[in-house]
């Protein structure tokens, strides 16, 4: 009898736990695809936590652990003090997923409004406090737009970008701190001024090959932050100062042609493969463009098209077969099988595009452990696919009825 009973115990706290998820299953039809939807104000973790988080606005939160069903929760519930707030990036390394945004509002409210979320396991979210600068203590910490985890310097360690300090939109120094543990963080006090993009703007952190990148949003090619401790000539703790020799346009190995790199909106991504590349949007005619900084180091005199005018690469990924992907505006998506050469676009990803709150992917991830990709965006939508697509039935589409938040960034532990 004690047996029985014991399983009718464990039988109804596996379906407590159950109904409080809402739910998205991939396998079922792309059309009039059926949702179990319940109500939930939490999200329950497994015992090995998810392999897919993702985030968005009004404090969202996104979890799956095979990136086929999904649950979806938000508010100060999930994200300790975040309320009406946006999470920007999120990203996962040293054992702890690592999220930013804002508290409240948009990124335009400035001051003493930097989200910072650490968590384990995807479910459950710890607030950091952002730390100030002391340089500018007035201004207090600001929003936080990227962070990425990688090795600079010989050091592996998070970054997070976030607004400039001070009014003038031509010329400001950034907001960005950084830590070694996800827990403890610091300013960056010691970077120099960026000459482009607005006071609200930021720049998206990559690394590659012990050296930190950060590509100003809003700015052209020449916006960018490049630091690596072994090679900088700057006397500087953080990054050199622009125009230093360590600027892009600036390298002393064939600087690209100004005229081909005359990009704006643009990001780099690191291939699978241990590819740099660049992506952005030409400025002279809105056509978005790639190029791929060769092994020595130069970047080409040409860029790579096919990706469509007006077409801003925002997510990228690359799978385990060589193939790179990029996801764009107004739907859109672009591979490429030769590291960047060349890159064919399909229009777009199912309904994508079909509606005015579904129109956008803003970023991507690949699971290695999964051999899973999936792509977020607009209205709350998800693409998912576990082959390396060419077409759009390659993929499933999904989307929860009634939930219409954006899906800002989404990170795989196992990327």
């Amino acid at each position: 009898m004690k047996r029985i009973v014991l399983l009718l115990s464990i039988f109804q706290i596996l379906y407590c736990n159950q109904a409080k998820e809402v739910n998205i299953d991939a396998s079922q039809s792309l059309v009039g695809l059926s949702l179990d939807l319940t109500l939930s104000n939490q999200l329950q973790p497994t015992e090995n936590g998810n392999e897919f988080v993702a985030v968005g606005l009004s404090c969202s939160l996104w979890t799956s652990e095979d990136g086929v069903e999904w649950a979806v929760a938000s508010g100060s519930s999930v994200f300790p003090d975040c309320s009406g707030g946006t999470l920007y990036s999120v990203t996962y390394g040293n054992g702890l997923y690592v999220a930013v945004g804002t508290l409240s509002a948009s990124f335009e409210t400035r001051t003493n409004n930097c989200g910072l979320w650490t968590s384990p396991n995807g479910t459950t979210w710890t607030r950091i406090p952002c730390p100030n600068s002391s340089v500018f203590p007035s201004q207090g910490n600001l929003p936080l737009r990227s962070i990425s985890y990688g090795r600079v310097g010989g050091v592996k360690k998070f970054v997070a970008a976030g607004t400039k300090f001070g009014s003038n939109s031509s010329a400001d120094q950034l907001y960005m701190i950084q830590s070694t543990n996800g827990k403890t963080w610091t300013v960056m006090e010691d970077i120099p001024e960026t000459e482009y993009g607005t006071v609200n703007g930021s720049c998206l952190v990559m690394f590659h090959n012990d050296t930190l990148y950060c590509a100003q949003e809003g700015g052209s090619y020449s916006a960018t932050l490049e630091y690596n401790p072994s090679t900088s000539t700057s006397d500087m703790p953080g990054f050199p100062p622009y125009g230093g020799g360590n600027a892009l346009e600036s390298l002393t190995y064939a600087p690209p042609n100004t005229t081909v790199y005359d990009q704006y909106s643009f990001q780099f991504f690191v291939s699978r493969a241990n590819s740099l590349l660049v992506f952005g949007m030409r400025a002279a005619d809105s056509i978005a463009v790639s190029s791929k900084m060769n092994a020595s180091g130069v970047w080409p005199a040409s860029v790579a098209i096919g990706f469509g005018a007006n077409n801003r690469p925002n997510g990228f990924a690359s799978d385990e077969s060589g193939n790179i992907y990029s996801f764009g505006n107004s739907c859109k998506w672009a591979y490429s099988s030769n590291q960047g050469i060349s890159w064919t676009t399909v229009n777009t990803l199912d309904a994508c595009g079909t509606t005015s709150s579904y129109q956008d992917w803003m970023s991507a991830t690949y699971s290695t452990k999964l051999n899973r990709m999936v792509v977020v965006g607009d209205g709350g939508s998800i693409g998912t696919t576990d082959i390396s697509p060419t077409l759009t039935t390659d993929w499933t589409y999904l989307k929860v009825s009634g939930v219409t938040l954006q899906i800002t960034s989404v990170t795989s532990k196992s990327n």
